[in-house]
């Protein structure tokens, strides 16, 4: 874990998601076969179930990352995933948008899985891990998927950073992540991840 680099933010509000506690940056290792933001987020875990959240509104599309959230839930089901999906539309802003006035709406597709810690750790999971607009909620240890499922979509900020033990969110895509939690401080994460 030597090539991560933990930088400190200092956040005033610490019951926003939004604005996480610590920004990881780091960068990929060269000819490996497992995302670093896998191997990142697996040493927060450890051996607790996740919740991984993913938004589409979040997602930059590129050539290289080409993201399908219908083929995303497909592949959730032939794991036998428990999962919650929402379809909402929001406006987007571009510059030529604003210039001449015009309202662009777009889809955006939130799909929010329970994955059990066994799951997480299987190849066919990593390989459609999206590369951008994923948040994750590491479980102190494992709950009822559906019970959960339906939990966090009414849980405030607050509730979230109590419930779980980490909210990270990663945009590998820049080799960067957020990590917030309410349980564990700068000096656990960085000795959890080996930083010296």
């Amino acid at each position: 874990m030597a090539n991560y680099k933990l930088k400190h933010i200092k956040n005033t509000d610490r019951n926003n998601i939004n604005t996480p506690q610590y920004s990881l940056i780091y960068s990929q290792k060269k000819g490996s076969d497992i995302k670093t933001s896998y191997e990142i987020i697996s040493l927060l875990k450890e051996n607790n179930d996740i919740i991984v959240e993913v938004d589409t509104s979040l997602i930059i599309q590129s050539k290289r990352n080409k993201f399908n959230y219908e083929d995303f839930i497909s592949d959730i089901k032939k794991m036998n995933l428990q999962y919650s999906y929402k379809k909402t539309q929001y406006q987007r802003q571009d510059i030529l948008s604003a210039l001449f006035g015009f309202k662009r709406t777009e889809d955006e597709h939130v799909v929010t899985i329970y994955v059990p810690d066994s799951v997480w750790k299987e190849e066919d999971f990593k390989k459609i891990i999206p590369d951008c607009g994923v948040r994750y909620y590491v479980m102190k240890g494992s709950d009822d998927a559906r019970k959960v499922l339906d939990n966090i979509n009414i849980m405030t900020d607050r509730e979230k950073n109590s419930y779980f033990l980490y909210l990270i969110y990663d945009a590998s895509e820049f080799c960067q992540m957020g990590i917030s939690s309410n349980y564990y401080g700068y000096a656990d994460i960085k000795r959890i991840l080996e930083i010296s």
